[in-house]
């Protein structure tokens, strides 16, 4: 009888496991479908020093109250050193900051001891702030950080103590150009078994002591985790295993620690915007989304957002499939003042050209609202960026040119610049995400002009095709002389014209000219502007 009520009793105890299991699963399911109109990621590195957590809040949480972002990822660093939370796994910044490094550097120690003293930190204070606003709040940390490679300050004493954790060696720096992903050493190799296991301790170490609701995996920061990317090869089947059974363990740590407070954990992932290029530096998506290891994906790393929207649709495709949520990454690295796209207008078209390829939200990048910024009011929802002037474009990127450290996880197809020709037409793709016409204000009429440029010399003009439409010749801005010098070409282009969508422009050059080297197109935008009727 005993034996049958023992029985019983572990029956009973393994089905009630079970039940709560499933329970925690579907209500995991159920967070996934949160409104997340913006998840703003803040670095947590301030330039201003702060002394108490309303003065932390003051400096840029405090003006996210009341705007569109219902997530916070605030990070707290990455390479197992920390300036944003106090580590019982992993470094405090401060042990390797001179007299010689910057102010800012010194201020985030003196700020996070005051906290400290009071008890707290930033991230505690994140949190806290973020739940009384009714704000989720995720812990962003950042995969493989690299900034070590040139401050020394931020290089942490294990990773000092275990150089052969990492994929180069301090000399790299000096060695190597900004180009050459060699230059950036201190990254460390995923392939060795101890890097892992510290990684997933700092996790255990998070999760167990602050409140978030959930992890903000940021593999854009940086994305180099295998010896292969150093050397630009995609990694081997081996190494995708490795990452496999590490975001499995991941999975494994953030489902304990939602049973222990008896609320589902979340795992947000930001990675490149295709599968195979995710695949090339060993983050195996499709079988993360097969597995459930993952809950939400932010695609990009805000880098070339203005005409994303290709293959954003195809990666939203993709998590949508599995019932993951699907965000935009734009930031203030690709909508920079070197291109020229950092205005308001960027913004409202590069969210918009989102929005239409089926994200559930933006995923925000340095951006920091020291001062309210209208952006964190608009670009979360398509209603609020009708009628608004934007300026669509094609992003002016060439990988070659970019740090040796982003360019392993760029997707920038269909990109500027182009080679123009004079014996035939080049092709551009420009995404125009909404019907500029339907999207009037009321007694304004839409005006769209399309602009483009390339060094021009007297007597040349640009021959226009939109859609399949002949639009006949581009006018020039200005006055072009004899030698060839960046102009601008413009043409007025009627609503109808344009599809929502993709937008093909046929761009020819005429002229008499026998240049030696490519003529080159390195912008092409789109302005739209309502004006009274």
């Amino acid at each position: 009888m005993l034996a049958v009520l023992m029985c019983g009793l572990v029956g009973a105890r393994a089905q009630s496991e079970h039940q709560t299991a499933d329970g925690m699963k579907r209500a995991r399911k159920e967070a996934v479908q949160r409104q997340r109109r913006i998840m703003y990621n803040d670095d947590g590195c301030h330039e201003q020093p702060y002394s108490s957590p309303e003065e932390l809040i003051a400096l840029r949480l405090r003006q996210l109250a009341g705007t569109q972002v219902d997530t916070i990822c605030y990070c707290t660093g990455g390479g197992g050193l920390f300036w944003g939370h106090q580590p019982k796994v992993g470094e405090l910044i401060g042990e390797f900051v001179t007299e010689n490094d910057g102010q800012y550097v010194k201020d985030i120690c003196t700020s996070l001891c005051a906290l400290k003293e009071q008890g707290t930190d930033p991230l505690k204070v994140a949190v806290e702030f973020g739940h009384a606003k009714g704000m989720e709040v995720f812990w962003s940390y950042r995969m493989n950080n690299i900034e070590d490679s040139f401050a020394p300050w931020s290089h942490p004493r294990w990773k000092r103590e275990h150089p052969d954790y990492l994929l180069g060696r301090a000399e790299d720096y000096a060695k190597y150009e900004m180009t050459d992903p060699r230059k950036w050493w201190s990254a460390l190799n995923f392939a060795v078994p101890e890097v892992r296991d510290y990684v997933l301790r700092i996790f255990e170490d998070v999760l167990a002591r602050y409140d978030v609701d959930g992890i903000d995996m940021d593999w854009f920061r940086h994305p180099r985790f295998f010896p292969e990317t150093t050397e630009e090869r995609a990694v081997t089947s081996e190494h995708i295993a490795i990452m496999n059974d590490f975001v499995r363990e991941v999975r494994v740590l953030s489902e304990k620690a939602g049973a222990g407070r008896g609320r589902p954990l979340l795992i947000s992932c930001r990675v490149p915007l295709s599968v195979e290029r995710c695949l090339a530096i060993g983050l195996d998506v499709p079988t993360w989304l097969e597995e459930d290891l993952v809950d939400i994906l932010a695609f990009g790393g805000d880098l070339g957002p203005m005409a994303m929207a290709p293959q954003l649709q195809t990666m939203v495709e993709l998590a949508h499939k599995h019932h993951v949520s699907a965000l935009a990454n734009i930031g203030g690295s690709g909508l920079q003042p070197a291109h020229g796209y950092h205005m308001e207008e960027a913004w409202w078209a590069a969210a918009t050209n989102a929005w239409h390829a089926g994200v559930d939200g933006i995923y925000t990048f340095n951006l920091f609202p020291g001062e309210p910024k209208e952006q964190f009011s608009r670009i979360g929802s398509p209603d609020t960026l009708k009628g608004l002037d934007k300026l669509y474009a094609i992003d002016p990127i060439q990988p070659k040119d970019f740090w040796g450290f982003d360019r392993s996880a760029l997707v920038v197809p269909d990109r500027l610049p182009i080679p123009l020709h004079p014996e035939h037409a080049v092709t551009a793709i420009l995404p125009v995400g909404e019907d500029i016409a339907a999207n009037a204000p009321a007694a304004k009429a839409p005006y769209a002009l399309l602009r483009l440029r390339f060094p021009a010399v007297q007597g040349e003009e640009l021959r226009i095709t939109l859609n399949g439409k002949d639009l006949g010749s581009a006018v020039p801005a200005a006055p072009l002389g004899e030698s060839p010098t960046p102009a601008w070409f413009e043409l007025a282009v009627q609503p109808p014209d344009l599809c929502v969508g993709t937008n093909l422009v046929d761009v020819g050059l005429v002229t008499k000219r026998c240049a030696t080297e490519p003529i080159l197109m390195d912008r092409l935008e789109l302005v739209v502007q309502y004006r009274e009727k």
